[in-house]
């Protein structure tokens, strides 16, 4: 039942959504000129001319850019009820000559910080990036819908609404932070996007927002993870539902570990924990809602370590770093409840791999996110390399009457492949929990490598088991805290 409404919600929210896409519309075309980048500043100048423009012509609008190469060398901005189109990807390049936020949603600074910004606006057909070798800031995006507000009162803040993002180009060229960074939206589609060589940070992040779609993007070689939920994304209390669907995510924690947490942390003399960030990540807290179904996550090589590993190691040597730091987590849903993982594949590969799947608390300031209701169904998990825990979880709870919940999942190891927590355990409950269900579950292990389906090294309420396999035998070996097993037929 859960999936068939989820398919029909997806319908309705693409034909509610976005209305202003039927609606007659005003055009205007951007006086720009093309392929020097000595036109930058008057590109520059065009662009917000002909915004100024737009605004004084009542109802929607359509802003076109013709094909070629337009240089430009200051943030530009988007203002309500603006499709903002290109012929194509390929072939309208916006491309910036200083490292600044290329488009940015605007704000309305005549209204208080709490009203409606900005509304009905499309950015599609769009190639965006950067000139080669830029220095500068490492905080800026491509595309930014991101106002300041405070956090303790968000609830009373309704900033942007009816936002697309589709069928664009991205090339940060591994500068700046996050490449399309999204903050305070209600009704968000961003779909059939291509998102490469972020800096520091993410492919995509998203905060405080409500009824987001993000589909069959291509996110590949990014700092930090593919997507990123930060905080407070969904909303239980109506049909407010962050959908992740048909994404291909490729090499994710490629700079973030090495240029900004652990050096930042080694220059005020701290010594930080490992960072295993995931390709599809909820940080939390507040992340409710949310459904992560058929995409697909590769990260790694076969025998390779991440490079950052190899540069900490070399500059700060063994004794500091014994093991390596920075690792790859396939999906991670900390500080998330009432989630749903389905039809997904993982496919990690190396020497620094922590998990296919981690469930966490989390908590910020006054906010604390326990998980529960979540369940993983039906995905593919594969591994040729090494893993610390195929699968870690933190303080669950019972809600809608389900903990952690795996079913119907297909799990692979090669044969060379190496777990290396102590009691070589498939699960791992890391602290005190209610309910985890497994059912129906297969491990592939030809190297026999695992052993205990499940390990609590912290107080597990209570345990359910049915028809799970490993190597085609039925398994349910387990050790630790665990106050109640329940082996069903």
């Amino acid at each position: 039942m859960k999936f068939s409404l989820f398919t029909g919600l997806i319908c309705l929210s693409c034909i509610m959504i976005f209305p202003q896409q039927v609606k007659s519309m005003s055009t205007l075309e951007i006086p720009l000129i093309e392929g020097t980048p000595s036109a930058a500043s008057y590109n520059s100048e065009a662009w917000e001319q002909t915004m100024i423009k737009a605004k004084n012509i009542s109802g929607l609008k359509m802003i076109t850019i013709p094909q070629g190469n337009y240089y430009f060398n200051q943030t530009l901005s988007v203002p309500s009820k603006i499709t903002l189109t290109g012929t194509s990807s390929d072939t309208t390049k916006l491309i910036f000559t200083r490292l600044v936020t290329g488009l940015k949603i605007e704000e309305n600074q005549t209204l208080p910080e709490s009203s409606l910004q900005a509304e009905d606006i499309t950015i599609q057909n769009l190639n965006i990036s950067y000139l080669p070798n830029l220095s500068g800031s490492s905080f800026v995006s491509l595309l930014e819908v991101s106002p300041k507000f405070e956090e303790e009162n968000r609830l009373k803040y309704e900033v942007y609404r009816n936002i697309t993002i589709q069928n664009n180009k991205f090339d940060m060229r591994e500068k700046g932070s996050t490449i399309v960074a999204i903050g305070r939206v209600q009704h968000l589609l961003i779909k059939n996007n291509e998102l490469k060589n972020s800096g520091l940070q993410n492919g995509i992040s998203l905060e405080f927002t409500d009824d987001a779609i993000i589909s069959d993007n291509s996110i590949q070689n990014v700092g930090r993870s593919g997507i990123q939920l930060y905080r407070f994304n969904g909303d239980l209390q109506s049909n407010n539902k962050i959908m992740i669907k048909n994404n291909t995510i490729k090499d994710w924690m490629q700079r973030f570990g090495k240029y900004h947490y652990f050096e930042k942390n080694m220059e005020a003399g701290i010594t930080p924990d490992i960072m295993a960030d995931a390709g599809i990540d909820s940080y939390g807290p507040y992340n409710q809602n949310i459904y992560i179904q058929n995409n697909n996550l590769q990260a790694g090589q076969v025998g390779e370590n991440i490079s950052d590993n190899l540069f900490l190691r070399e500059k700060y040597g063994d004794q500091v770093y014994p093991q390596n730091a920075v690792l790859y987590t396939g999906i991670r849903l900390s500080g998330s409840k009432n989630s749903f993982v389905f039809d997904n594949t993982v496919q990690l590969k190396g020497e620094d791999v922590f998990s296919w799947f981690t469930s966490n608390s989390r908590s910020r300031g006054l906010f604390t996110t326990y998980p529960g209701d979540i369940l993983v169904k039906k995905n593919l998990f594969k591994l040729d390399g090494s893993m610390v825990y195929p699968i870690r979880l933190f303080h669950g709870q019972v809600i809608n009457d389900r903990g952690f919940d795996f079913e119907d999942n297909q799990f692979y190891m090669s044969e060379t492949s190496h777990i290396k927590n102590y009691y070589k355990t498939f699960i791992e409950v890391r602290m005190p929990s209610d309910m985890v269900n497994l059912a129906n579950n297969q491990m592939i292990d030809p190297g026999r490598k695992l052993y205990f389906i499940l390990s609590a090294n912290a107080p597990l309420k209570q345990l359910m088991l049915k028809q799970n396999l490993l190597n085609n035998n039925s398994w349910a070996t387990t050790r630790g805290e665990i106050e109640k097993i329940s082996i069903m037929k």
